[in-house]
């Protein structure tokens, strides 16, 4: 059964983000406490540029490998596989060396140019940068087939390690150093193991390779590479503009909040799970599925995003202490992010299809319009001004990519299925509000949000046998 396939995965990829983004929650919780906000600012800014790098690390080639692989496995054409794999590693290999060198060598101009000592966090992250990048590359593999284990076992020993060495290397006095040198040790045992797992499981991908369709790839890849450049900019952009504009304990009091808030929404998306699956589907199964996934993920990521302002206040000072109150404003604004990984669905339709470059429009218009509005906000808002520049540019990145994807693929959104979890999200917020205790107000919450759900038909019965049939209960 497909839908036990996707739930299979969808469990397994949940599971790999939750350890990944409560242990990197953990991580950043201690050095926020840890560095105090000079030092932290320093570190997340040093990361944050590096992540925009990372970006040139890929070019849309992990994508390729998934969405290649993953074709060529369905149609039992295990040599054209492992064709795809051999062009698309030394293309990743050669390029990651190339932008990883180019880090370590700018790492002293980057420094004088935000006028920040990031010069060593940067040439020691360099190396970090071509570990993670190779590594994605083999979790793309096992993604391709439908092997989402690997992210769970790659996330968990990641997130582990990268804990225990911070929590080593700073109680050992390295401080900012020993925080920078946790990530890289993490990376290199990741890898290592992604590798190994990779070349044991699936070790026919390469016994024989075929020739393949280059121009086929390369096109595929050229799209990608200017969205997933456009995308990580969209991400990072703020972090970086903010250091750029006001001083690194603002980044720290940003990065806080921001770091709470990408951990719940990581939690609760599913896109990276449907590439393969949307793969083998046309016409009315493929908008059977959308919309199934859609419906489920909507209901998930509105009240998580209205239960998070609710509880902000608490969530903040209990993560990281008084010192970074001044990050709630921002952090409350931020969560309406996290609805974005319903509308991450849409992403994954266009890859499947072989049309990334659908979302080039609309991504390239969000970006300049979150870089314009950074400009604009920040200098007068401060944080805030790159909060509420994150979330309009975003919305408007999901209206364009509803509108594009009704026009292309005749796969529309209802209506209700927004509508009915934002009413039924309010109501649950104003009565949040009310309760003085946030261990009350969580379950409280999800209690009255399923309850109202079940009331005005967001979730119905068909709902419930369907996930029940899933998971076999």
């Amino acid at each position: 059964m497909l839908a036990r396939t996707v739930m299979k995965n969808v469990t397994y990829n949940s599971s790999s983000l939750l350890v990944a983004n409560l242990t990197g929650l953990l991580v950043v919780i201690f050095l926020a406490r840890a560095l105090k906000p000079e030092l932290f600012g320093i570190y997340s800014l040093s990361l944050s540029i590096v992540y925009i790098f990372a970006v040139f690390t890929d070019l849309g080639i992990n994508s390729a490998t998934t969405r290649y692989i993953a074709d060529a496995v369905a149609k039992n054409d295990y040599n054209l596989a492992g064709g795809y794999f051999y062009f698309l590693f030394k293309f990743k290999f050669i390029l990651t060396l190339a932008i990883s060198a180019i880090v370590a060598i700018s790492a002293t101009s980057l420094s004088q140019i935000f006028e920040k000592p990031i010069a060593e966090p940067l040439l020691i992250l360099s190396l970090f940068l071509f570990l993670s990048s190779m590594n994605s590359l083999f979790l793309s593999i096992a993604n391709a087939m439908n092997d989402f284990k690997l992210n769970f076992l790659n996330q968990t020993l990641s997130g582990t390690t990268k804990l225990f060495f911070t929590l080593l290397l700073v109680f050992l006095g390295l401080s900012l150093l020993g925080a920078i040198l946790a990530i890289v040790i993490s990376a290199v045992i990741t890898l290592t193991f992604a590798v190994y797992y990779v070349l044991r499981k699936y070790r026919n991908l390469f016994v024989v390779k075929k020739s393949v369709e280059k121009k086929r790839l390369l096109r595929f890849i050229a799209f990608t590479a200017v969205l997933s450049t456009t995308w990580v900019i969209f991400a990072n952009v703020d972090m970086v503009m903010i250091g750029y504009f006001l001083e690194a304990k603002e980044v720290a009091f940003y990065r806080a909040g921001f770091s709470i808030i990408t951990a719940i929404a990581g939690f609760i998306s599913i896109p990276a799970v449907l590439l393969p699956v949307f793969v083998k589907l046309e016409g009315e199964d493929l908008n059977r599925a959308f919309l199934r996934a859609f419906k489920y993920s909507v209901a998930l990521c509105i009240p998580s995003a209205f239960g998070t302002i609710a509880i902000a206040e608490n969530l903040l000072l209990f993560a990281y202490g008084i010192d970074y109150i001044p990050g709630l404003n921002a952090m409350k604004i931020l969560a309406f992010l996290m609805v974005s990984p319903a509308f991450g669905i849409y992403g994954a339709i266009f890859s499947s299809k072989e049309k990334p470059e659908l979302n080039f429009y609309p991504l390239m218009l969000s970006m300049s319009l979150n870089v314009a509005l950074n400009w604009a906000l920040i200098p007068i808002y401060g944080i805030e001004g790159a909060a509420i520049a994150t979330v309009i540019s975003n919305v408007v990145f999901w209206a364009l990519l509803m509108f594009i994807c009704a026009k292309e693929f005749a796969i529309y959104p209802r209506v209700e299925f927004i509508a009915k979890p934002i009413f039924c999200s309010s109501l649950m917020f104003l009565l949040a509000t009310k309760v003085d205790s946030t261990l009350l107000t969580i379950p409280i919450s999800i209690f009255v949000y399923s309850a109202l759900m079940f009331l005005v038909k967001g979730v119905t019965k068909e709902d419930v046998e369907f996930i029940r049939a899933i998971v076999k209960v």
